[in-house]
Parts: C-alpha cells; sequence; structure tokens
C-alpha cells in the first residue's frame, strides 16, 4: 500500500476534520477523501464516523496506530540509507550531570560507533539545571544523570537505583575500634548503616546536593552528630583521603568498582555494602519531550542495554570479591 495514503489518513484522523486536513496538505478535499476510501476499500473495514461529525470508529483507532507505525519505520530506512549512500555525517550532542556517565560513556560510545559510524557525537557536562535548561533549548538531543526526582520535566527512562558503599582504611579503623576491628569487619560484611559509619570522621558530599540531603535527613531522623572533616564531589580526592586514614566515606558501586578494578589500587582500604540508606537518586536517561530520531532513540537503546549490562557485572564482581575474602582480615573486600 503506497504510504502516501497512510500519511494522508493519519492527518484527517488528528484533525478530525476533513476541510481542516486537506488544507493541511494541500489537497483538495476529494483527494483526501478518495485516499480514505482507498484505505477502507483495501483493508474490507470503515475508519471514520462520518456524521454527526468526522469520529475515528475502533477499527479507525486501531488502523491510526499501524498506520503511525508504518510511516515511522519507513522514515528511520530512509534516512539510515540516505545516511550510508551518501556518507552523511551527522552531528549529535548530549550531556551528562554526574561522574556515574563517565564510567559508562566509554564503552556505549564504542558500541554505538558499530551501528552509526557517521555520526559525530559531542558530550558536554554541567550540572543537573544547566543540562536540563540546554535540552529545553533544543541545544543537546538527550542527557544521562543521577536525579532525586523520577517525576521528569521531560520523557526519559530510569535505569536503575544508586547503590553505595561505605570505604574507610584499616589503619582509621584499628585506630578507632583497636583491638575491635576485627568484630565490626566480621559484623559489617554484608551491610554497614549510618550509624555505625557515623562511629569514624566522614567526608560527605556539600551541602548543596541532593545526596547530601538524603544524609541529613537520616541524620536527623537518628539523632546522629556526624564528625564531617571534608566535603567534595571530587571522588579521586575522596579515595585519596580515605586512603590516608583521615576518614570514611560513601561512594557509588560504579565508581568504587573503577577504583578497584584500576592497576594502583590501593591495598589497605576495605569497603562493605551500605545498609538502610534509603530515597537514592537514580539514574535517568532524559530525551525531551520531542518525538526523538531514529538516532537518539538507537542511542537510548545503546544506553540502556550498556548500563544493565555493566551494572548486572559489577554488582557480581562486588558480591564475589567480598565472599572471596570474607574470611579473613584484613583482606576482606580490600583494594
Amino acid at each position: 500500500m503506497n504510504n502516501i495514503s497512510l500519511q494522508y489518513f493519519i492527518t484527517a484522523a488528528e484533525e478530525q476534520n476533513i476541510t481542516q486536513a486537506a488544507a493541511k496538505l494541500f489537497i483538495s478535499q476529494q483527494a483526501l477523501s478518495g485516499h480514505i476510501k482507498k484505505l477502507e476499500k483495501a483493508y474490507n473495514a470503515v475508519f471514520f464516523e462520518r456524521s454527526p461529525k468526522l469520529k475515528l470508529t475502533y477499527q479507525g483507532e486501531r488502523m491510526l496506530a499501524y498506520a503511525r507505525r508504518v510511516v515511522e519505520a519507513e522514515h528511520d530506512l530512509v534516512e539510515k540509507l540516505r545516511d550510508d549512500s551518501e556518507n552523511r555525517r551527522i552531528r549529535m550532542t548530549i550531556g551528562q550531570t554526574s561522574t556515574r556517565g563517565t564510567v559508562f560513556m566509554p564503552t556505549i560510545i564504542g558500541n554505538y560507533y558499530k551501528m552509526f559510524p557517521n555520526v559525530v557525537l559531542s558530550i558536554i557536562s554541567g550540572n543537573h539545571d544547566y543540562i536540563e535548561n540546554q535540552l529545553q533549548l533544543g541545544k543537546i538531543e538527550l542527557y544521562m544523570g543521577m536525579s532525586a526526582n523520577t517525576n521528569l520535566r521531560s520523557s526519559g527512562k530510569t535505569l536503575y537505583r544508586d547503590r553505595l558503599y561505605f570505604i574507610i582504611s584499616r589503619e582509621l579503623l584499628s585506630q578507632v575500634l583497636g583491638a575491635g576491628a576485627d568484630g565490626f569487619v566480621d559484623a559489617h560484611l554484608h551491610g554497614c548503616d549510618l550509624t555505625d559509619a557515623c562511629r569514624f570522621p566522614m567526608a560527605l558530599p556539600p551541602t548543596t546536593s541532593t545526596l547530601r540531603t538524603t544524609f541529613e535527613t537520616m541524620f536527623n531522623e537518628r539523632s546522629l552528630s556526624p564528625n564531617i572533616v571534608l566535603e567534595t564531589t571530587e571522588h579521586d580526592i575522596l579515595f585519596d583521603v580515605c586512603k590516608n586514614g583521615l576518614c570514611g566515606c560513601f561512594v557509588s558501586r560504579e565508581l568504587l568498582y573503577r577504583k578497584i578494578m584500576h592497576k594502583s589500587r590501593p591495598s589497605n582500604v576495605l569497603y562493605f555494602p551500605a545498609e538502610g540508606i534509603t530515597e537514592l537518586a537514580h539514574f535517568n536517561i532524559v530525551y525531551g519531550n520531542r518525538e526523538p530520531s531514529l538516532h537518539v532513540r538507537s542511542f537510548i537503546d545503546c544506553c540502556r542495554e550498556t548500563i544493565w549490562r555493566s551494572i548486572e557485572e559489577i554488582d557480581k564482581y562486588l558480591v564475589s570479591e567480598s565472599t572471596v575474602n570474607s574470611h579473613v582480615y584484613p583482606k576482606m573486600s580490600a583494594f
């Protein structure tokens, strides 16, 4: 079936008025009616009630959903074939609002270029408000990042919920707990809550961050008064000060994984899954309210598949590392 008839049908269904639809399509009312009748005859169906005013029938509603899929699929095919034949370079700008994206982005880009080698990707970073504003202005196609708000202003998908680990050096553990260090390790192999973490000097995100707000709420609920010695969002600094025995801190599983997989990973730091910390942020991919193009949809699918697989591998690795070393202190979960 010629897709021009499907396109004309979609316009008539959306306008619910033959005169207005014909004017929008720059064709006569008779020509538009002819295309619709041709479709009805081809499918042996009635798509419109024509009195007292134009209205889709049940068959028409089903036809509209089908027609939109067919027209969209053809548009994607034409776009991809044109890119291939013209070897056309397409630019796509994407944003990221947190360091989480840097963990996944190299793999995402590699997988995406296998499908679209002619796309030139441009990546910009910034805080959530800045990146969201760039999306609203049409300066970027989509962005990825952590957000405590799952009711997104723009269309998007939540890919996973954050998970934290408490890290601390062996030296600080022994310094604060003395002979009780071994018992602390044994008791917290499978989880360390905020109350126990507050027994040590602590590094936290700055007061302007969403995660810090979550921590402050829990401190108040549990009447905790942590000894905060450092405030920073720089995870490399956090690891270094923890390694040097200044304090303990909470880090995301992705950034912990990146550190413990590194060749120069410190051997004097222990990690424990954080327990009882609720209302953590979500990692979202946000792409605006307009219908995304083929290239954007494919990038979204690539992100979702890559990140889900990565998170699954990270969780398995961290659990296995903890299990392998759980019977020996101080080697338990050391990196």
